[in-house]
């Protein structure tokens, strides 16, 4: 398939849901022929300029066609097709992440967040107070894409952990941050999903903003809790 037939088929995104409108225009392409499985996409910034957006939501999209199972990534090699029927999600596809297991993000993250949340109630600014207060606002939008949610989600979860003043801390959540929104966008669709994710942010934030310690931590152990059983158990009865 020619560069200039692919070129010709892509349409410059100019919508606000820019990674959604992305990823959709991209598993088109895939599932109607014009990449192939074992194809090798072009580089991130070749589509990137093909379809008119920025580096960022062109990789965003990546990732989401990605979890879709129509891409593999082969670090420091490229981005594959690997097939052009979008997988049905059931659990064993729900449970793996590159070289690490969904239980695996889960057991980090409830250390990390847990104390993160408990030095957070303990050393909260005015300033990080409202920054929270925003993104519990904004992530309440109903109108929101699943990609906006998601990516407000990462950003919360990133805010906490900046309002600890532990530079090494925040590090160590953005250096988790690849591998939360490819989890995210594997689950999102599952019912009731954003609606509990949002619940345990405003219990976490409430606590952290109200300086309770103990309350934050176990906010923050309860919402990663929930989480993980909810999406345990709709997948295995087969909601996914």
């Amino acid at each position: 398939m020619s560069s200039d037939r692919q070129i010709k088929r892509i349409e410059p995104v100019r919508r606000l849901k820019v990674a959604d409108s992305v990823a959709a225009q991209l598993e088109r392409l895939i599932t109607e022929g014009e990449y192939e499985p074992g194809d090798k996409l072009p580089s991130e910034r070749v589509l990137s300029e093909q379809f008119g957006v920025g580096r960022s939501s062109m990789r965003e999209a990546l990732r989401m066609v990605e979890a879709g199972g129509l891409l593999r990534t082969d670090h420091g090699v490229g981005v594959f097709v690997v097939s052009k029927t979008k997988r049905r999600q059931g659990l064993a596809d729900m449970l793996l992440i590159d070289d690490y297991t969904i239980p695996d993000l889960f057991e980090v993250r409830l250390s990390l967040e847990r104390d993160a949340a408990g030095l957070a109630a303990q050393r909260i600014t005015p300033a990080a107070a409202a920054e929270l207060r925003d993104l519990i606002e904004r992530s309440a939008d109903p109108a929101l894409s699943d990609a906006e949610f998601i990516e407000l989600d990462g950003e919360l979860h990133k805010a906490i952990a900046k309002a600890t003043n532990n530079l090494l801390l925040l590090r160590l959540a953005e250096s988790l941050q690849p591998l939360f929104t490819i989890y995210s966008h594997r689950v999102i669709a599952l019912p009731g999903r954003r609606a509990i994710a949002h619940e345990g942010h405003c219990r976490i934030v409430d606590a952290v903003i109200g300086r309770r310690v103990r309350d934050a931590k176990a906010a923050a152990v309860n919402h990663i809790r929930e989480v993980e059983a909810n999406i345990v158990q709709r997948l295995q009865d087969g909601s996914g």
